[in-house]
């Protein structure tokens, strides 16, 4: 599946597409190369996750970047294969030289490979320098390079890591120069020529000269094809997950181009909005990286989703000692922090967003919603639950206020931050409190645990409910509010604690719906309506029935899409683009158009759609297949690892009630 720009039809709005692996991310330009221009703020270099200065504010280690000849371009294009994970690149210069590149980076090795097409010779000059200053070489960083055969090899240390950078081609007989921190490859009367930059470093490697000659040496055996054919491999596996077909390929494409990008900005540890310096140096908001969680579970991609809940788990202790410890006194839940590194640290610039606390909701969710639709049982009892439990009695304790016989409230916090500071009983804050309840009851009783603490969470839930702000026969973002906000469907999404036939949350969304141009940004800039904002209303009205809504947030969602289909976090004016947090919630939205389940119920969404098909996961680890044409239902089969029981509904209004033994498939229609 290729998206594909040109000097045609490029907009202003070009930024470079993305490769990498969740540990590097490269962007490459038109040319197949990293030339030092801004794209919405964004330089084209190489940055490896993890990789960071320990001090705040823990800014990202550039590892350089890679450049050619100055030769004027006259027409060029470009295309992504997200299926493969590849950037191919076909330019035209007024010297009548064309040069066509194919670049990927290596799934699972950290690896960089750009094959050049050329007549006569090309010279590739790699930079270890500071994006946009060729002179500058990464702050704090020193090295030495040596020669090799193929090119060069160039140790170098910097804070506390140290580590390898090989640059090398396959052609016979290179010309290779060092030149302080530039170094140039020029391969001479050849047509093609396969260039590879590898990296190791301290942070995986125990024997860094060992483990750089077993990469190159695979790379020698298996060739830039054969290279590649591993990495295509490698990505079918992530494919085979899950999958959709629409008649509307805008939205298919972008769909897919957002599932890319998760994956690549899929960590060991989270994800990061991006792993790039312009966002926010690649840290981790629990907050933000719950929607790009729930993309990838609504996927089924389990493996890259169970890291999230994971890496909170493993900050668990940290969170407790943010929460209380005090001369051996920890009696408070668990509090993360906002803003992290990988080492759970707090690393948000000061400000009234460290009084947020709603992001624990999101902790919450992603460790229920795991267990929820993987049905580990494992996970639940010996990380789930206990991060679970630990937001819960953060929340119990520190944040809920009884204020009458009969009242209870969420105390003053930041709630979204275009509503400013110390807001109390902030609507989409108390809803992210009850849904951490709800699951924090729900994981108890499943495991039979905690029955005190389940019913004092689930009188807070309840009370908590009744007190949630009304004016004027519908929800407000918090009392006496003089702004519309999309904080007003949290009831509904993202912590689904108030039923579809609400009439406060009812009257709440149309009174958006009717303001929106004015605040459908998640900053109070430009006039037009993100695609994060659309998700998050399109993701509600799925859930409340509305199948014309939700298409309509697609259409309204798909028309802010990028030349490669790519999601910018605002797109009027430009900010942030290719942003995980908004990929995360198009994807949940587009697979909420099409299935939704619980524990009880499977329901095939009807939006309106009369082709499409689709193979998604259930709740309850369960596989659902279906497929329509012509609006006729052709296909319906249903996978269960475990025994239970579904009520399964379909478009056309048959409904079915299954019984599943363990492994059981059902094939219903077709």
């Amino acid at each position: 599946m290729k998206m594909e720009c040109s000097s045609c039809n490029a907009n202003d709005n070009y930024v470079p597409p993305v490769i990498g692996n969740g540990e590097l991310s490269i962007q490459i330009d038109k040319e197949g190369l990293q030339r030092q221009q801004t794209y919405v703020g964004m330089t084209p270099a190489i940055w490896w996750a993890g990789r960071r200065y320990g001090k705040y504010p823990g800014e990202l280690i550039p590892f350089g970047y890679f450049i050619a000849g100055e030769e004027k371009l006259l027409e060029w294009r470009q295309s992504l294969d997200v299926k493969q994970a590849l950037i191919e690149t076909s330019c035209h210069y007024e010297n009548g030289e064309e040069v066509d590149t194919k670049a990927f980076v290596h799934l699972n090795h950290p690896l960089l490979a750009v094959k050049k097409k050329f007549s006569g010779s090309y010279t590739l000059t790699y930079l270890l320098a500071q994006p946009g200053d060729d002179c500058l070489i990464p702050r704090g960083m020193i090295f030495d390079a040596v020669k090799t055969s193929a090119g060069v090899d160039i140790h170098y240390r910097v804070e506390d890591f140290c580590g390898i950078i090989s640059f090398w081609c396959d052609a016979p007989d290179p010309d290779i120069v060092i030149a302080g921190n530039r170094f140039r490859i020029t391969v001479e009367e050849e047509t093609e020529a396969a260039f590879y930059i590898a990296m190791v470093d301290s942070l995986d490697s125990d024997d860094l000269v060992s483990d750089m000659a077993a990469l190159k040496q695979q790379v020698r055996l298996n060739g830039f094809d054969g290279m590649l054919a591993s990495h295509t491999e490698a990505w079918n596996k992530y494919w085979l997950d899950s999958y959709i077909e629409l008649s509307d390929r805008k939205q298919m494409n972008a769909y897919y181009t957002a599932q890319y990008h998760l994956r690549i900005s899929s960590t060991r540890w989270s994800v990061p909005v991006g792993i790039f310096p312009t966002h926010w140096q690649g840290k981790y908001f629990s907050f933000d990286d719950y929607f790009s969680f729930m993309g990838l579970l609504s996927s089924g991609h389990f493996d890259a989703a169970r890291k999230i809940p994971e890496y909170r788990f493993s900050l668990l202790n940290a969170a407790k000692d943010r929460a209380h410890r005090y001369f051996g006194q920890n009696s408070s839940g668990g509090r993360w922090a906002w803003q992290t590194v990988e080492d759970g640290s707090e690393m948000a610039t000061p400000g009234f967003w460290i009084e947020h606390i709603f992001h624990l909701a999101h902790i919450t969710l992603s460790a229920w919603y795991y267990y929820l639709f993987s049905g580990d049982e494992h996970f639940l009892q010996e990380k789930g639950y206990p991060v679970i439990k630990a937001a819960a009695e953060f929340y119990q304790i520190q944040a809920v206020y009884k204020i009458s016989d009969d009242r209870y409230i969420i105390g003053k916090c930041t709630d979204l931050e275009r509503l400013g500071p110390a807001r109390e009983n902030a609507f989409m804050t108390t809803c992210g409190v009850i849904a951490t309840f709800d699951a924090a009851v729900a994981a108890a009783e499943k495991l039979h645990v905690d029955s005190s603490q389940v019913k004092e969470w689930s009188f807070l839930a309840e009370k908590l409910r009744q007190s949630l702000p009304v004016e004027d026969g519908r929800y407000v973002p918090y009392p006496k509010c003089d702004q519309k906000s999309i904080a007003v469907f949290a009831g509904t999404f993202p912590y689904h604690v108030l039923t579809k036939d609400d009439p406060c949350q009812k009257s709440a969304m149309s009174d958006y719906l009717e303001n929106e141009s004015e605040f459908g940004n998640m900053y109070p800039v430009g006039n037009s309506v993100c695609v994060w904002y659309a998700a998050w209303k399109g993701i509600a009205r799925a859930r409340m029935g509305d199948g014309a809504g939700v298409m309509s947030c697609l259409d309204q969602a798909t028309g802010e899409v990028n030349c490669f289909s790519e999601i910018f976090e605002i797109k009027n004016p430009a900010h942030h683009p290719w942003f995980t947090t908004a990929e995360g919630a198009y994807i949940q939205m587009l697979n909420e158009s099409l299935l939704q389940s619980d524990d009880e119920r499977i329901i095939v969404f009807d939006c309106g759609r009369s082709d499409y098909a689709f193979k998604l996961p259930a709740v309850g680890g369960i596989t659902v297949e279906f497929a329509m044409c012509d609006s006729v239902v052709t296909a319906l089969k249903i996978t269960s690892p475990v025994a239970c029981q579904r009520i399964v509904s379909v478009p056309d209004g048959r409904s079915f009630e299954l019984d599943f033994e363990p492994g059981q498939l059902h094939t219903l229609i077709g």
